[in-house]
């Protein structure tokens, strides 16, 4: 049946209790809902809600608590290292500069920007949202800036910089005796009350505060698609007029546009940029006059000689196995959608979901370097240089990371979907 034109209407909004897969897209009705409950899709078994006391008063305090605690790790010492009657002191940002100094400025702006911009408008937009909510107040911008919190939570890598300081710790152990500073203490705190602060922070019941419509359609009884930032249900003909979630404010599509293009795309250049990321050296470091260099492997391969198996675990996943495990799973589900396979969608489904899990802390290695080249200036005693290859690991990482969030998963059921529609048809 012929519609009207969308423009002479005005889409109709009210708020159900339904929840919609993004993995998958099955709609679902939430019979009996509380903040206490975890609820599962029925299909692909992707978490809807994760359960579990939220309370967004308590959230707030911890966000003002983050806000005093990064002031404190990057304003004070970090780390001191001693070699004999030498000592070198860093802070947090004393290897950004470092980089910056040597010409690395694409190896530069990925650390200031997981390590600092990105966790310090976190902890901003956090306060801006959660303050106001203890008071009901409701400020200007929020939608945007709760919208923004939403998408760009990976690229806050606090915890994988954490994971960096103790991994160059035990490397440095031998050669060095190494004090923890006051900054380092303050900064450990921070990445729990931030990861605390998360856990808390319920997102279905702040979008709700702000808008508690979450089901828009202009015409009775058509298909509805989710929003992958607020969760709201959009009619297609919504979408297919004005591609922005009205709640929002996001851009919404059935699917997302040119999704295995941009994710092939994606995947190539990050497998092109693996090999000389892992051939050649990400650092040089020299001692009495001998020069010697490390590339990923033969830096795990020096710390199993060392007899650190725990550390070169850590090095090894993080840096080869991740990597490795993410190009192999994307590169599959690429095919897997392209042929349309219909066998094994809940498992694959599963596989994406591990794939947005792990991807971000192969920054592992990126941050030790950074940390190495800060710390380890020594002249002709022992000095740390980094090198092209890890600009290379580096973006390997980025690529990645982009290329899960442009992967359609919904895309793993539409075969089914095909499936079911022709059966039907030729039942009529």
């Amino acid at each position: 049946m012929d519609h009207p034109p969308l423009s002479t209407i005005s889409p109709h909004a009210e708020h159900r209790d339904w929840l919609l897969c993004h993995h998958c897209g099955e709609l679902q009705k939430v019979v009996s809902f509380s903040s206490e409950n975890e609820m599962v899709c029925f299909n692909c078994e992707a978490i809807l809600h994760t359960g579990g006391a939220r309370r967004l008063e308590f959230a707030s305090a911890l966000a003002l608590t983050a806000l005093v605690l990064f002031i404190l790790s990057n304003a004070l010492p970090f780390i001191t290292l001693e070699i004999g009657s030498q000592s070198q002191t860093a802070t947090i940002l004393d290897g950004f500069w470092a980089l910056l100094e040597r010409k690395q400025w694409i190896l530069g702006g990925m650390v200031i920007t997981t390590i600092f911009i990105f966790p310090l408008v976190e902890i901003f937009a956090f306060l801006y949202l959660l303050v106001s909510y203890s008071y009901n107040r409701h400020l200007p911008g929020q939608v945007s800036v709760l919208r923004w919190l939403v998408l760009a939570q990976n690229w806050s890598m606090l915890e994988i910089f954490m994971l960096s300081a103790v991994v160059a710790s035990v490397k440095l152990a031998d050669m060095a005796v190494i004090h923890l500073e006051t900054g380092a203490y303050a900064f450990f705190l921070l990445v729990g009350v931030l990861i605390l602060a998360y856990i808390k922070l319920n997102r279905r019941q702040l979008w709700s505060w702000l808008n508690t419509n979450n089901y828009f359609t202009a015409y009775d009884n058509e298909f509805v698609y989710d929003c992958r930032v607020c969760k709201a249900m959009v009619g297609e003909s919504i979408i297919e007029n004005k591609h922005e979630c009205p709640r929002c404010q996001s851009e919404i599509h059935k699917r997302i546009p040119y999704s295995l293009q941009k994710t092939t795309a994606l995947v190539l250049a990050a497998i092109i940029l693996y090999i000389p990321a892992n051939v050649l050296p990400i650092m040089t470091y020299s001692t009495l006059g001998e020069v010697y260099t490390d590339t990923i492997f033969s830096g795990v391969v020096e710390l199993l000689m060392e007899g650190l198996w725990g550390i070169a675990l850590v090095v090894f996943v993080a840096s080869i196995l991740v990597p490795i495990t993410k190009l192999v799973i994307l590169t599959y589900l690429l095919w897997s959608v392209k042929i349309k396979m219909r066998r094994g969608a809940k498992h694959r489904a599963v596989l994406f979901r591990l794939t947005e899990a792990i991807g971000r802390w192969s920054m592992v290695d990126v941050f030790v370097v950074t940390l190495l080249v800060s710390l380890v200036q020594f002249g002709f005693i022992y000095t740390v240089e980094p090198e092209g290859a890890i600009i290379a690991f580096g973006a390997v990482v980025l690529l990645t990371m982009v290329a899960a969030e442009t992967f359609d998963p919904r895309l793993i059921w539409d075969a089914l979907e095909e499936d079911a529609q022709s059966k039907g048809d030729s039942l009529d």
